[in-house]
């Protein structure tokens, strides 16, 4: 039923009402409060504005109007004038037909909008809480207050006389990042400018220009920001192999949080370094750093996290007995949480590190009392893929059979493939492929669908490095044939580049060859110039490793002739950033 509510006085002609003025109609499906008057349009009732009767629809219209700062008048449930210049302003606004109809879907947009915006300014006043948080925490330390210093002073331009020709004539990291800051200048949005200076100062530190690092982090204003910017200097530090370079870089990080994940990331690196006796020290010293600021993380679950994290680092050094004591502690912590949510998201934590020391059989016992279905998966992978390694791939696809989400069984199944290949079992290999293969057709999703076909050929190719002769040309078949169904071109094309690297590594240039002009192909299908940058220098990185130094120059020379040619600010520094990473990764020494 319809109600008009006339937005002037109605005139009372003959005894009969009419409503002269304008009308705003709304839609209700509740009966009228009032008897129905002579001459009223059959279906409808006619109100004047002085009626007593209040319409709950236009009392929530007038409600959300004013919550959406459209509307300050009273909530009376009453169309007044206020009320439909209200209405129409927002429908204006909005770009809606302006008709001053007020019905059910119009109120529940305007709630909704309402209840979005209001979700938005609670995110934002958050987000100034934790950034003025984050600034006193950056002042209390006399090591990180210089960061906040001059804060006020207007941001530098970029310099359009600059020429980059010299740069990308004769390349080095320093000339590299030169470039990439300049362009970064140019990037006005600062969610995008602040992107990439991280990822500039990363590839500052790992060159050895910490000094010029810490003048980038100065230039990113968000002091949230900034922290993360500090762990992640410590981290690249630790990567490039200076560890006490890095402790110190974590001892100035003021939020525990951040220098509890550097000391991690540090812990990490040293404990999967060359096993010297140094290392091994370092890496205990490190994690016993982590452990020891913990208490002080004002997250439980985060505790967790890191504590299960330490574990493995002990477990890679050897010390066998100290993580299973820090697991051990780690379990009763997830034990004690309250939330059903984060108890199973820290058992999950503890049971991916049982598996990851070793220890398979013990997660999946802890499997048994996650109370969230959603944290059994990640458990699954980690204890098949540890069964794996350690030689029981008749355990492991027992495991693997009972992950229900497909498209991780496939991507399990194929790692079972290369442990058995590895083993000698070829047969049993190729029985696991096949399992793996019709997993895979029955994932839905396009991405799932695409990283499954990857890991795939991934797997394929681990297979036939480890076959002769005629076998082995079809197993890398084989893998062609499965990067061919990868959805997105640029993992296609990657995939592709990777096959022919190990077939001209197994000696049979003819086929590299074939494929290399797959992978041609794909790549020029590749529209991003960034993204083709971005996987030149992976593959150089990947020839760096596999011993093949002119093959990775020359991959590095696209990736450099892809970057002189981005024109977009934001592109080209992440670009030139990423360059000047792989150039100082390309000169290590092994």
């Amino acid at each position: 039923m319809k109600i008009f509510f006339h937005t002037r006085r109605l005139l009372t002609l003959a005894g009969i009402g009419f409503g002269i003025g304008s009308v705003i109609v709304v839609a209700t499906a509740r009966p009228a409060d009032a008897a129905r008057q002579p001459g009223d349009v059959p279906g409808q009732e006619s109100f004047p504005l002085e009626s007593p009767i209040a319409n709950p629809l236009i009392k929530r219209m007038q409600l959300a109007l004013r919550k959406a700062g459209y509307y300050k008048g009273p909530i009376d449930g009453r169309i007044n004038g206020q009320t439909e210049t209200a209405i129409r302003t927002y429908q204006r606004r909005e770009n809606m037909a302006i008709d001053g109809i007020v019905t059910e879907q119009l109120v529940g947009r305007l709630e909704s909008s309402v209840k979005v915006r209001a979700l938005l300014q609670q995110l934002h006043r958050q987000r100034l809480l934790k950034m003025e948080s984050a600034r006193n925490a950056l002042l209390r330390s006399p090591k990180t207050r210089r960061l906040l210093a001059d804060r006020q002073r207007p941001r530098d331009a970029a310099d359009p006389t600059r020429d980059p020709a010299p740069c990308f004539a004769a390349p080095t990291p320093q000339c590299l990042l030169a470039e990439a800051s300049e362009s970064a200048r140019a990037v006005f949005k600062d969610e995008l400018r602040y992107w990439a200076l991280s990822e500039i100062l990363v590839a500052e530190t790992k060159a050895g220009l910490v000094d010029r690092a810490m003048d980038t982090v100065r230039r990113i204003e968000d002091p949230r920001l900034m922290i993360v910017a500090l762990r992640d200097i410590a981290e690249a530090q630790a990567g490039s192999g200076r560890p006490a370079e890095a402790l110190a870089a974590a001892d100035i990080i003021p939020d525990p949080l951040k220098r509890a994940e550097a000391l991690a990331a540090i812990a990490t690196i040293q404990a999967t370094a060359s096993g010297t006796a140094g290392n091994r020290t370092g890496a205990l010293r490190t994690v016993k750093l982590l452990l020891e600021i913990l208490p002080a993380i004002n997250a439980p679950l985060k505790r967790v996290a890191l504590q299960a994290r330490g574990a493995i680092i002990q477990s890679r050094t050897g010390e066998i007995d100290a993580a299973a004591q820090t697991l051990a502690d780690a379990k009763n912590k997830a034990d004690r949480l309250r939330d059903r949510k984060a108890r199973s998201v820290g058992l999950r934590h503890v049971a991916e590190a049982l598996a990851e020391t070793g220890h398979p059989g013990q997660a999946l016992e802890i499997l048994k009392n996650l109370p969230e279905q959603s944290e059994h998966t990640p458990v699954l992978v980690s204890a098949a893929a540890a069964q794996a390694k350690a030689g029981h791939a008749d355990l492991a696809l027992v495991t693997a059979e009972t992950i229900e989400i497909v498209r991780y069984r496939a991507v399990v199944l194929g790692r079972i493939a290369v442990a058995q290949a590895t083993a000698g079992e070829m047969a049993a290999a190729e029985r696991t492929i096949e399992k793996a293969l019709k997993a895979i057709k029955l994932i839905k999703l396009p991405f799932a669908r695409a990283y499954a076909h990857e890991r795939m050929a991934r797997a394929l190719i681990s297979i036939a490095r480890l076959q002769d002769g005629e076998t082995g040309k079809n197993t890398f078949r084989r893998a062609i044939a499965s990067a061919g169904r990868i959805d997105d071109n640029m993992l296609r094309a990657k995939t592709l580049w990777a096959i022919t690297d190990a077939q001209r590594r197994s000696g049979d240039i003819t086929a590299a060859n074939k494929t290399g002009t797959l992978a041609e192909t794909e790549t020029t299908s590749i529209r991003s110039k960034l993204t083709r940058v971005w996987m030149f220098c992976n593959i150089a990185t990947d020839r760096k490793a596999a011993a093949a130094p002119g093959l990775a120059a020359r991959a590095f020379d696209r990736a450099l002739t892809l970057a002189e040619g981005i024109a977009n600010p934001w592109a080209r520094a992440r670009a030139l950033a990423y360059l000047a990473s792989t150039q100082v990764d390309l000169s290590a020494s092994d």
